[in-house]
Order: structure tokens, then sequence, then C-alpha cells
């Protein structure tokens, strides 16, 4: 897929079929995320990819009644060095793309209980959990929402 159709074809996706992602497609994910960029290329976060029922359900329990999220059959989780949002944002990203090409749904959710979330998934002090990622096979098809026009979006200074 081009990148610009990729681009424009990512959504956030809140229903999701019940079939698990080949290993395949997820190492796709992986490499996305070792090859974005990071300040002095620290890369200072970690991304847990839960495939456990019974954790994924205990995470959701915590992601202030976003039921949807228990319906994707991976749950990824960013985390972080705290106060290092920026770089795992870029990480995150490059890997939604990489899930879309792969013909994946996400849906970034930053929404959750982050200390009961640590606790649950073991994180260890200095590292937060700062972004939540179902991942699955979409089941739905939302319509393209109007977006801002560039020059309400974008200024040069000359």
């Amino acid at each position: 897929m081009d990148f610009n159709e990729v681009i424009k074809k990512r959504r956030a996706i809140r229903k999701y079929k019940k079939k698990e992602v080949p290993d395949e497609k997820l190492q796709k994910l992986y490499e996305a995320i070792k090859l974005a960029p990071s300040g002095n290329n620290r890369q200072p976060y970690k991304f847990l990819f839960v495939k456990d029922t019974e954790k994924r359900k205990e995470i959701v329990s915590k992601a202030c009644h976003q039921d949807f999220l228990y319906d994707a059959p991976i749950l990824m989780i960013a985390c972080c060095e705290k106060g290092k949002n920026f770089d795992t944002a870029i990480a995150v990203e490059n890997m939604v793309l990489a899930a879309t090409n792969e013909g994946l749904a996400t849906c970034y959710i930053g929404w959750f209980e982050r200390d009961v979330v640590s606790k649950i998934l073991n994180i260890p002090d200095g590292m937060e959990p700062c972004i939540l990622v179902p991942i699955g096979y979409g089941d739905e098809t939302p319509e393209e929402k109007d977006k801002k026009s560039i020059e309400e979006l974008v200024s040069i200074i000359e």
C-alpha cells in the first residue's frame, strides 16, 4: 500500500473480529517500533503485547468503561521512562501505521488507570504505561471524518 494511502486509511476502530493475528504480521509491527526515531536514539520505552485472556480482562477493567478493548485479540501497552511520552508516541504511531498497512485495526487509548495497570503488569519503577492500543481485525469501517483545512492547520512564516 502507498504510504499516503496508509495514512488516509488509518482509523480509530472500536469493533473487532474474533480472529487471531498471525505472528508474521506482529513481527512487522515490532520492526516498526524498533525503527522509530527517538531523542539521542535512547528508545526510552518498552512495548507489552498482551494476548492472555485473563490479563487483558484485568487491564480492560481499569480502562474507564472502554469495554470494546477486550474484543481485540491483543492489547498493546506502551510504557516509557517517566517524562518520555513524546518519544513513545512516535514509536506507537509507527506501529499503528504498520498495523494499518497489514490490514489490522487499532485505536489509541490514553484514558486508563495507569498506577493500577502498572501493578497488574509489574512495570518497574521509573517506567509508566502511557498508551494502550487494541490490535486486531476491524469489524467496522468508519467513514472519514471532516478535517480542518490545511490553511487552518498550517502557517508559513517567511
